[in-house]
């Protein structure tokens, strides 16, 4: 059984007979929303996907926390406004743009986040905290947490080291008010009525105001009491978040603790992720601007592997998208395991991984893999007639389906890999050919003179052949896997002028042989 399906048992064992299932997930768009924040939605997906497939009415609903506060400027952000700073502990959904193209700070985040879900095919039901709070959707959950602030303060303090104080609990609101006038958090509560309608507040600018409380939209619960408000007011069933959160004194322990005790609400399952990282980034935060987005990560990831990514993996597992041939491998097991699953061949578990995230289904469509459109790509520009040409005499059909493939192995390539952007040289290497050895000149002898003789250079043919002049049966394989990798060298070498290159024979028999016969010919 798939990890999406046994949790959709449990949310379906709490509440059997509910009307409409809700799987939250959430983000602060605290800048460019990375692709490990995807995490969050890809988990509650799943499992909504799985509830449906149990024939159950689920959605997954998607908050923007735009009206948390903007805490540290974003590197990225840092160098196009200078002068950023200037907003902090403001909302992000009252900063302005710093790009210049939305509404707000918030907005421009937003959007490209969600232009990505679209992409993905994830149905989210969005929702806007900034816009919910300031409309006066949860001023009746304000009103009973300043009424009963008391109660949880004590119950926070219960996961603190250090002890309760009377007069820090007599003081305490568990509120972010904005200021009416610089619009920043850098307020105190200093009083309210028992009724908790009305209430004061002084700010680090030097305002001071009264305010009433259903009229003034410029508050917002602190976040561990603004979670399980919403729990309850969006009947949610399932929301996943970082192991951290799921820690001893961590946020949804303690949510959950309040929703019980204070809010009257019943928390609903959770499920911890691991965290994802980037080869050489290491782990990614919005807030510093050191992340991938998911249009990054789009760029040389098919929808569907990313989706199938994330469905094949506990969501406690770690795992990290590495921008190396680990992707050749990654499109290699995804069209592998498509084949099988075609076939009726895959087991229960990635029966399940495809049905979740196969966009098409079964009627997805199979393309010419990744690592031969890496080999031959970037010796004809990536143009894709001539890709076309090449595979052709290989016995490989590539078809318009393929072009979208052959685009993200130019994006990954050219962005991500220029090392692999392969060029014949002009002229011949003779300086290096003048290093060989006899044995290896010999082999380069052989080599061209079975290209030159061969009206049509066939992949598996050449490819026997290579071995034949390369490997000595007296040898052991280990022995003899260092030769071809010795020799495979001097072949690079000698049309390339670099030790690695595309995978030969399939370059040898591709490639019109007249465009490389000369670089051999000594």
């Amino acid at each position: 059984m798939h990890w999406a399906e046994k949790i959709a048992e449990e949310v379906i064992k709490r509440n059997p007979n509910k009307a409409e299932y809700v799987c939250a997930a959430g983000i602060s768009p605290s800048g460019s929303v990375h692709i490990g924040n995807f995490r969050d939605v890809a988990t509650s997906f799943y499992v909504v996907k799985a509830l449906q497939k149990m024939g159950k009415k689920a959605k997954l609903l998607f908050s923007w926390d735009e009206f948390d506060r903007l805490r540290k400027v974003p590197s990225n952000i840092a160098k196009i406004a200078p002068d950023f700073e200037k907003y902090l502990g403001m909302p992000y959904a009252l900063i302005p743009d710093p790009h210049g193209e939305c509404s707000s700070y918030a907005e421009y985040n937003e959007v490209e986040f969600e232009k990505s879900l679209k992409e993905l095919a994830i149905d989210v039901d969005y929702k806007y905290q900034a816009k919910n709070y300031m409309s006066g959707m949860y001023v009746d959950g304000i009103i009973n947490a300043i009424k009963k602030r008391k109660e949880i303060y004590d119950v926070l303090m219960k996961y603190k080291t250090q002890d309760s104080d009377e007069g820090e609990r007599e003081m305490y609101y568990p509120l972010n008010v904005y200021c009416s006038d610089c619009k920043k958090d850098t307020t105190k509560v200093i009083c309210s009525t028992d009724d908790g309608e009305e209430l004061t507040y002084t700010c680090k600018c030097g305002a001071t105001h009264t305010v009433k409380v259903r009229e003034y939209n410029m508050i917002k619960l602190v976040w561990k009491v603004d979670w399980p408000m919403r729990w309850g007011f969006e009947g949610v069933d399932f929301e996943p978040g970082g192991i951290d959160h799921a820690s001893q004194g961590g946020s949804y322990v303690v949510a959950s603790d309040l929703a019980k005790t204070v809010l009257g609400v019943e928390p609903p399952l959770f499920q911890g992720y691991g965290w994802l990282s980037i080869a050489g980034l290491g782990d990614m935060h919005s807030s510093t601007g050191n992340n991938i987005t998911p249009a990054t990560v789009l760029k040389v990831y098919e929808p569907d592997m990313i989706r199938w990514l994330f469905a094949k993996y506990e969501p406690k597992a770690a795992f990290s998208f590495n921008f190396d041939d680990t992707i050749i491998r990654h499109y290699s097991e995804f069209d592998k395991g498509y084949e099988a699953y075609k076939k009726g061949e895959t087991d229960e578990f990635n029966t399940a991984v495809y049905d979740f995230s196969l966009i098409d289904g079964k009627d997805t469509v199979s393309k010419v893999p990744f690592g031969v459109l890496s080999s031959v790509a970037t010796i004809v520009d990536f143009n894709p007639v001539a890709v076309k040409e090449i595979l052709k005499k290989v016995g490989v059909e590539f078809t318009k389906q393929d072009e979208s493939r052959l685009q993200r192995v130019k994006d990954w390539i050219t962005v991500h890999q220029p090392n692999k952007l392969y060029k014949l040289l002009n002229n011949k290497n003779v300086e290096f050919y003048n290093g060989l050895n006899d044995e290896e000149k010999e082999a380069v002898k052989k080599l061209y003179n079975y290209i030159n003789e061969n009206a049509v250079v066939n992949e598996k043919d050449v490819q026997q052949f290579l071995y034949s002049v390369i490997n000595d049966e007296a040898l052991t394989k280990k022995e003899n896997m260092a030769r071809q990798q010795r020799f495979f060298k001097v072949f690079y070498n000698l049309l390339f002028g670099l030790d690695m290159g595309p995978r030969l024979y399939l370059f040898l028999a591709a490639i019109d042989k007249n465009e490389y016969l000369e670089l051999l010919n000594f």
